[in-house]
């Protein structure tokens, strides 16, 4: 599992950035980051603090729990596939 949840909260960023219609540029200029770290995030090459967990969720319009929530959820069906 050690990887397992960096790698689901990279693609719920990317999943809820595009819902939103956001380029990795968008949302690195709304959370105050970098695209490269964003990117990096979404491939799961990168772990967030909890500084760049909350400023994503402000970011995407969620609470940092709704976020944590839906990476949860994300585990949860990988686990069940």
């Amino acid at each position: 599992m050690s990887g397992e949840p960096i790698k689901a909260f990279g693609l719920v960023i990317s999943q809820m950035r595009k819902e939103l219609g956001l380029s990795q540029e968008a949302l690195a200029d709304e959370a105050s980051l970098d695209r490269s770290f964003v990117s990096q995030l979404e491939t799961g090459t990168k772990q967030p603090s909890l500084t760049t967990i909350f400023r994503l969720a402000a970011a995407l319009q969620v609470e940092a729990s709704d976020l944590l929530r839906r990476v949860e959820a994300n585990l949860g069906a990988n686990k069940a596939a």
